[in-house]
């Protein structure tokens, strides 16, 4: 087999894909209720021999600063394999590069560190070859810094994110540019996880000498260098003048602020002072329209907003019982009601990203059919439950007590306990609780990460802690990652998503629009559907 040969057979796989990922939008776009016209950006192919330009608002100007909302909390870490939490992931999206990253469609992927990749006929085998790039120290980034940085997400013992890689057998350095990555199987996933902030690339010389000390002074090489981590308060990010893409960033730095208060953080904004706020209030997004100095976002994050139960124990290791529980909800009243009309009902345990299946019916709102469900099932003479919540978050108190009061028509007792999230997750985790409110982003581009943690009973996190397990839902989860066929791909993952409803494991609840605010000076911001925003290409239009 020539190399000639593997890559023609990477491209024509790849080109396969991407069609399935355009008629997946299509889908997903049309449950959102919008136009053809929104998708043309969106059908691009997957970039292999350069960097697609992302649309611009403008001609770019170079200079000045930009600041920020961390609206979750502080970054917890810049070690790349060790968190979970999106403020540090998408943080540190902008210190570090990957091989491969997700393109300005976000639909698929496009050269990173690897300038170009070839794939063998049997998918097993990638070559990467890199680009000439420097770390943020000056040093050269080699294959060598490669292989140990992906060989750490992949197997050490403190990688949270050895799931996604579970395919790979090797990354061996063939010399200082090219990196091979053999599969002991076909793995559908690979590429998207590849652009993964835990296959983040780090010089191997200074975590050699530094160890987790590293950490608290981060050596990438991407877009923005680490300048200062005042914790709780800011991190302060400066330009990488140096970018391996000619002319970006454009921003001589960016001030990443954390306003874990919405009062707080809109009255910055208001004020001028915070040039761009995340998680702006529902009840604040029409007015913020009507401001001319301002600009609301309709990027969404590829996110679900849902209640696991615990399977496992009584009364929700009743199949009946949830199910009644999830026709008993009235989610276009939370919409209207806490999210003034900013989401949509949820129909699967997939956000609205390609794999979701765009004709699943949900549960909508039924009394008359939840309470026959109730009678057939063993909580028909009543059922307590206590509802786990984040204390001082007014929209999951919001969103707890109008499903509490539905719950209530079927016979539910519902107490709602608030606690702090650090608390929560500790009882979550444990399987300690009855029902919690929780959501989740995807990472990826591909629906393989969430399927995985979500409803694969040995996907690592007892599908996101309920206990549930549905043999043959666990069994299609790995036909669906391990083939190769787009079409064949977007089938089961219907199929897997019809089951699940069917256990309805979750109370699953809505699909949130995005809430982003910029000043009107801000240009070309956009969020990707896998939360990150691509600082690089921002600039200010008063620089």
């Amino acid at each position: 087999m020539t190399g000639r040969e593997s890559s023609k057979s990477g491209d024509e796989r790849v080109v396969a894909q991407q069609r399935a990922w355009a008629i997946g939008r299509r889908r997903v776009l049309q449950a959102m209720g919008l136009s053809a016209a929104a998708l043309a950006f969106g059908q691009m192919p997957t970039a292999r021999r350069g960097v697609a330009a992302a649309a611009q608002d403008g001609e770019p100007k170079a200079g000045g600063s930009l600041s920020m909302s961390l609206a979750d909390n502080d970054v917890q870490s810049f070690d790349p394999i060790t968190v979970t939490d999106n403020m540090s992931i998408w943080t540190q999206l902008l210190v570090y590069d990957q091989l491969v990253r997700v393109a300005p469609d976000g639909l698929s992927v496009e050269p990173g560190l690897a300038e170009s990749w070839d794939v063998s006929e049997d998918a097993k085998t990638y070559t990467f070859h890199l680009r000439d790039a420097t770390f943020h120290d000056g040093a050269p980034v080699t294959a060598d810094d490669v292989v140990f940085s992906l060989n750490r997400a992949i197997s050490d013992d403190t990688s949270l994110w050895t799931f996604l890689f579970t395919a790979v057998a090797s990354v061996e350095a063939v010399d200082d540019k090219t990196v091979v990555a053999t599969l002991s199987e076909t793995w559908a996933p690979f590429e998207a996880v590849m652009a993964l902030f835990a296959a983040s690339i780090f010089p191997q010389k200074l975590y050699e000498e530094q160890g987790d000390e590293l950490w608290q002074h981060p050596i990438g090489s991407g877009p923005f260098m680490f300048d200062s981590w005042n914790k709780g308060v800011e991190i302060v990010l400066k330009k990488n003048p140096n970018y391996w893409v000619a002319g970006q960033p454009y921003l001589d730095e960016v001030h990443l602020q954390v306003l874990t208060d919405s009062n707080a953080r809109m009255l910055q904004f208001q004020a001028g002072e915070l040039d761009i706020a995340t998680d702006v209030p529902f009840s604040q997004l029409d007015a913020l329209r009507a401001n001319p100095d301002a600009i609301v976002l309709q990027d969404a994050v590829a996110r679900l907003d849902y209640y696991p139960m615990l399977n496992t124990r009584p009364p929700f290791d009743d199949a009946k019982l949830r199910l009644a529980m999830n026709y008993a909800i009235d989610r276009d009243a939370i919409i209207q009601n806490v999210l003034f009309g900013a989401g949509q009902p949820a129909t699967t345990y997939l956000p609205l990203m390609w794999g979701h299946d765009a004709e699943a019916p949900g549960y909508p709102h039924d009394l008359d059919k939840a309470k026959a469900l109730i009678a057939e099932s063993a909580a028909k003479d009543g059922f307590a439950a206590e509802l786990l919540i984040d204390a001082g978050d007014p929209v999951r108190a919001q969103v707890a007590q109008l499903v509490a009061a539905d719950l209530a028509q079927i016979g539910g007792q519902i107490t709602i306990t608030q606690l702090d999230p650090a608390a929560l997750s500790d009882r979550r985790n444990s399987m300690d609780y009855q029902i919690a409110a929780q959501y989740y982003t995807s990472d990826i581009i591909d629906p393989d990460e969430l399927t995985t943690v979500a409803v694969q009973s040995d996907g690592g996190v007892d599908s996101v802690w309920t206990g549930y397990k549905n043999e043959e839902v666990d069994k299609l989860v790995i036909e669906a990652r391990t083939t190769l066929d787009p079409d064949r791909r977007l089938a089961l993952y219907s199929q897997i998503q019809r089951l699940v409803a069917e256990d309805a494991p979750s109370l699953y609840l809505f699909y949130p629009t995005g809430r982003t605010a910029t000043q009107a000076v801000i240009q070309n911001f956009h969020i990707l559907p896998t939360g990150n925003y691509r600082l690089w290409e921002t600039w200010r239009a008063d620089a």
